[in-house]
């Protein structure tokens, strides 16, 4: 492993690398530079000749929180762009990974949160889990791209609504692969891992290659993209601004839906 990581953990055991999301102090909640590192781990992960299988995790007891508000409250407009584009690539390079990824959701996965964990191959979620699109509180949007994996009503009651759903009822939608008890979690996913390990990997890669090739016929990529452009659009627009404003001042925010005003020219 050549690079030091801030906001991971990394752990390499055997056949297995452990990335881990590691700023329990903001709940996992992902800034620029969380997304940078994310792709140099899973790119260093995925050039290891002696990796067979990744896990994505968190310390703390929150998976990830999405956004990190403080962050992007300050950040500037090329650091918001940045962040925008970081973002489709660390989901990008964990979902067309080379090695079989799984993720293990040991709580609370918000907004980018839900997306880091559905970006992996397989999904083991603790039952005191939730999963929860919240960008519509935050005057943004919560995208489409569940509705490749639960179809077009329940992706848009997750994004239109940004209601949690507790991990029991995203295994019934189709959104998890297990929820199990959170002391039977590690084990869970070892069963996957250890299952994965033993299977050929350029199978496994193909596999997901031809996978990943199917969604983009159907425009995944493509939504991706143009997503990741509507989010900038909307984080500086006067609704974007006035709901990061009440959520520092405590406060319900009061959204007019007017658009921005032009630069002075």
């Amino acid at each position: 492993m050549s690079m030091t990581y801030k906001a991971l953990k990394i752990d390499q055991k055997g056949p297995v690398w452990r990335v881990a999301l590691n700023r329990p102090e903001v709940r996992n909640a992902h800034d620029l530079a969380t997304f940078k590192e994310l792709v140099s781990a899973f790119d260093e992960a995925e050039s290891d000749p002696d990796c067979r299988c990744i896990v994505l995790a968190a310390e703390g007891p929150v998976f990830c929180a999405g956004q990190d508000l403080g962050f992007t409250r300050s950040a500037s407009g090329r650091d918001r762009d940045e962040y925008g584009k970081w973002n489709v690539a660390a989901r990008q390079k964990i979902q067309r990974n080379a090695k079989p990824v799984v993720a293990a959701v040991n709580g609370p996965a918000i907004g980018g949160g839900v997306y880091l964990a559905t970006a992996c191959d397989l999904v083991v979620a603790a039952d005191t889990a939730f999963f929860q699109m919240g960008e519509i509180h935050a005057g943004n949007h919560g995208g489409g791209s569940h509705l490749f994996t639960i179809g077009r009503a329940r992706s848009l009651e997750l994004a239109l609504l940004g209601r949690r759903i507790s991990a029991k009822t995203a295994l019934e939608w189709g959104l998890i692969n297990k929820c199990v008890p959170l002391a039977d979690l590690q084990s869970e996913v070892d069963d996957y891992v250890n299952a994965l390990v033993e299977l050929p990997p350029l199978a496994l890669r193909y596999t997901k290659a031809a996978a990943n090739l199917q969604l983009d016929m159907a425009g995944f990529s493509s939504l991706l993209d143009a997503g990741a452009a509507m989010q900038r659009y909307l984080g500086v627009t006067p609704d974007g601004i006035e709901a990061k404003r009440a959520f520092k001042e405590k406060r319900k925010p009061r959204f007019s839906g007017v658009l921005p005003e032009p630069p002075e020219p």
